[in-house]
């Protein structure tokens, strides 16, 4: 029997790439075929002409580029969440969909508690205050002939004005309690990260069975109550009309003065204004941000004059590790569907019933 066509525009890992091929026929493209390259509609419409299978990144498919692939039985999208995909008409043409749900889960959370305690014990502020020049001291003829001492201290004076032992001296996640808003596989890797360092972990998730939680030995908090509880709140949302601006100045105003918010989540879950308005008036302490409302930020943006923040630009979940994780789960499924098997990843089940 002939093999089926299979054409593939997202990054892959070799060694699934390499067993993709020994099952199907495979045409790579796009971003797999140069970095960066994200094909357009006509493309797309090119490339995708008599495939079976496509296996996509940040291609928009739209029911356009279905239209034009009456053989597509099966599309396959590299995404936690395949917003890319149009979805509907997919299913329309019962199309199954399937994606890599907590592809990069381990990625984000990892990245997330990096963040954070560098914003709370002021890594890359007194990095960039040593990088600058502050606390050095004069330049040596040999960097390699020093005495030799049991005590170093950076040469300063504990009765000095400014010095960086007590100018950064910061705080520790000890103790302290957690507050997650949403609560998927990012949320779950990151609990259980929290709870091995001492960390109270409260969540708000209302689509979350309470056995759940209980099960993971965190608590489920109404929203309020956890905002006014939490000495950290992270977004862990997936954009709906129902949490587009979710988080605004009411949000804020219950936190601590003292508490961090942080969102690797996206921008549009956050009401813009509200953050720099809280971040300014000392509302909360400070905020861990990887994503935002236009990327990349404009250079005049009010956050980029801030100490109290840690900017990132949005590579929580860019790990090379990412790639391997959403290879495996692609093709197992591709696998599956050609053996007729069930798959495991569906984003649009309904085509299965």
């Amino acid at each position: 029997m002939a093999k089926l066509k299979a054409v593939v525009t997202t990054e892959m890992s070799a060694e699934q790439l390499a067993h993709l091929q020994q099952i199907c026929d495979v045409t790579v493209s796009g971003w797999l075929e140069k970095q960066g390259w994200i094909l357009n509609e006509d493309e797309q419409i090119e490339t995708f002409s008599g495939a079976d299978i496509i296996a996509v990144g940040y291609e928009h498919v739209s029911k356009r580029v279905l239209d034009a692939c009456p053989s597509l039985r099966l599309i396959a999208c590299a995404r936690g969440n395949p917003v890319n995909v149009d979805c509907a008409e997919a299913s329309r043409r019962r199309i199954p969909v399937i994606f890599t749900p907590g592809r990069n889960a381990n990625s984000v959370a990892e990245f997330l508690l990096g963040g954070l305690i560098g914003l709370i014990r002021w890594i890359p502020l007194s990095y960039h205050q040593v990088r600058g020049g502050r606390y050095l001291g004069p330049p040596s003829e040999d960097i390699y002939r020093v005495p030799a001492r049991d005590d170093i201290v950076w040469g300063f004076s504990m009765n000095q004005e400014d010095n960086p032992f007590q100018t950064y001296e910061g705080y520790e996640l000890f103790h302290r309690t957690f507050g997650m808003i949403g609560y998927g596989a990012i949320g779950r890797r990151l609990a259980k990260f929290l709870r091995a360092m001492d960390v109270r972990v409260v969540i708000y998730d209302p689509y979350l069975p309470p056995e759940a939680a209980e099960a993971d030995g965190v608590e489920m908090l109404p929203l309020d109550e956890l905002l006014r509880i939490s000495d950290f709140v992270s977004l862990h949302c997936k954009v709906t009309e129902e949490t587009k601006g979710m988080f605004g100045a009411r949000e804020f105003a219950l936190m601590k003065p003292t508490a961090v918010f942080i969102n690797t989540a996206r921008g549009v879950i956050v009401q813009q204004k509200a953050l720099i308005e809280a971040l300014e008036q000392k509302r909360i302490s400070g905020a861990v941000l990887d994503v935002y409302w236009e990327e990349p930020l404009p250079a005049n943006h009010p956050l980029l004059r801030m100490d109290n923040v840690v900017l990132t630009p949005h590579i929580a979940g860019s790990s090379a590790d990412v790639v391997t994780h959403h290879s495996i789960m692609i093709v197992e499924d591709v696998e599956r569907f050609i053996n007729g098997e069930p798959l495991q990843y569906v984003f649009n089940r309904e085509v299965l019933a």
